[in-house]
């Protein structure tokens, strides 16, 4: 490691390396140190190896400059964007004789050779966890090539803390470990609470609070968990409103996984009988309407319970009208691209919405504007002829308490 390990070992001729040691100390530091020189520059420089993808090619990071910093954000040394790794991960340093690895307080950890470490000495041939990615550490002439070792860095088979957040998400699930928070929707041009969409989070120890990061960790079990998680985010919502004096029109979210595997129409209908008081609108996703008889028999079955159809971030991918009147939603939520500085937006984009808009009204559906953040664009809202709105301007989600 010829080339960072001299600026990692002091060189021996620098008095500060004996001067507060006694007699009979100086001469083992010094060859400790030596040694340490030469056998870096035997190996010649650190790094750390992975693979692009199951069986791509090995990729390979030197350990340079030290301390060489790993994590998520964009001005560390090695970055890998992945939410199971923080922005601040682990850092890889010298103590003066070897390279070390050291935590700095990630929420996922960092392994070695499989154990969780704080701070422990690398050495070459160990495997490297941080996050979701997996490492070795290797030397540019080290005598074990890439090519001859078995056990290579990659991202995938170890993912996830080697399976263990798998074995977390099952305990979330079957311990229920969940809660939910509530976002106002209000009625344009008045203001007032009229419904409520609920929002997940997690409340496992060892698993993120993020419905995002939970869906993702359980998609690595399988799409089942997913439904399960998304089925458990719902029973809780309804669980958490129904006793209320003023129960208020409650919006409830799906997993696409939902719309692919049987078992939707028979959670919602389970909904129904343990809260018949409750009003409930489905949301699914604007790309489902794609699947234009699948929707048609979803809205038939919906209505047939109770339950009302919202359709979420129309216009994020394509303004499906043709589908829209096929298969026409309760509610129409519009993508906050459409509503982000609409109130300064070019005249052709505020016509185009409030076009949008009209063809909603004629169709009977009643259409949400997302993601207002300011007076100004409640009031463009409102001059579009959105007849509800939801955004930080009217509610942060919060506890169901402050609905």
């Amino acid at each position: 490691m010829a080339n960072d390990f001299e600026s990692m070992i002091p060189p021996a001729g620098r008095r500060r390396d004996t001067l507060r040691c006694d007699a009979p100390d100086t001469g083992a530091l010094r060859s400790r140190v030596l040694e340490a020189r030469a056998r870096a520059r035997a190996e010649g420089t650190w790094m750390l190896e992975s693979r692009a993808g199951e069986g791509g090619l090995i990729q390979r990071s030197p350990i340079q400059p030290v301390p060489f910093r790993v994590g998520r954000a964009r001005s560390r040394d090695l970055v890998l964007p992945s939410p199971h790794v923080s922005k601040n991960h682990a850092e890889i340093y010298s103590d003066g004789e070897a390279l070390r690895v050291r935590d700095l307080g990630s929420r996922n950890g960092t392994f070695l050779n499989r154990q969780p470490v704080a701070d422990a000495a690398l050495h070459l041939g160990d495997v490297l966890h941080i996050g979701d990615f997996e490492f070795r550490v290797a030397s540019e002439n080290g005598a074990e090539s890439a090519d001859t070792v078995r056990t290579k860095a990659h991202r995938g088979t170890l993912s996830h803390q080697f399976a263990t957040d798998a074995s977390d998400i099952r305990d979330l699930l079957k311990e229920q470990k969940v809660t939910m928070v509530f976002q106002p929707i209000v009625d344009l041009p008045g203001g007032r609470t009229v419904a409520c969409e609920a929002l997940g989070q997690g409340r496992h120890p060892d698993l993120p609070e993020s419905p995002v990061e939970l869906f993702e960790i359980a998609g690595e079990v399988g799409p089942q968990a997913q439904v399960e998680l998304s089925q458990l985010f719902r029973r809780r919502a309804v669980e958490m409103v129904k006793d209320r004096p003023e129960v208020p029109l409650l919006f409830l979210n799906t997993h696409p996984a939902e719309l692919q595997l049987p078992g939707l129409v028979e959670s919602l209908e389970e909904l129904r009988a343990f809260a018949p008081n409750v009003d409930l609108i489905l949301e699914i996703h604007e790309t489902a309407l794609t699947q234009t008889d699948f929707i048609v028999w979803l809205r038939t079955r919906l209505m047939e319970i109770n339950v009302g159809l919202a359709y979420d971030d129309f216009g994020a991918g394509q303004a499906r009208l043709f589908e829209l009147a096929e298969a026409p939603p309760h509610y129409l939520k519009f993508d906050r691209r459409f509503i982000t500085g609409i109130d300064h937006a070019p005249n052709s984009r505020q016509r185009l919405v409030a076009s949008l808009v009209a063809a909603g009204r004629e169709l009977l559906v009643q259409t949400i504007a997302e993601g207002v953040e300011t007076a100004e664009e409640a009031a463009a809202c409102i001059r579009a002829g959105f007849s509800h709105a939801q955004g930080y301007y009217f509610g942060r989600p919060g506890p169901v308490e402050k609905l």
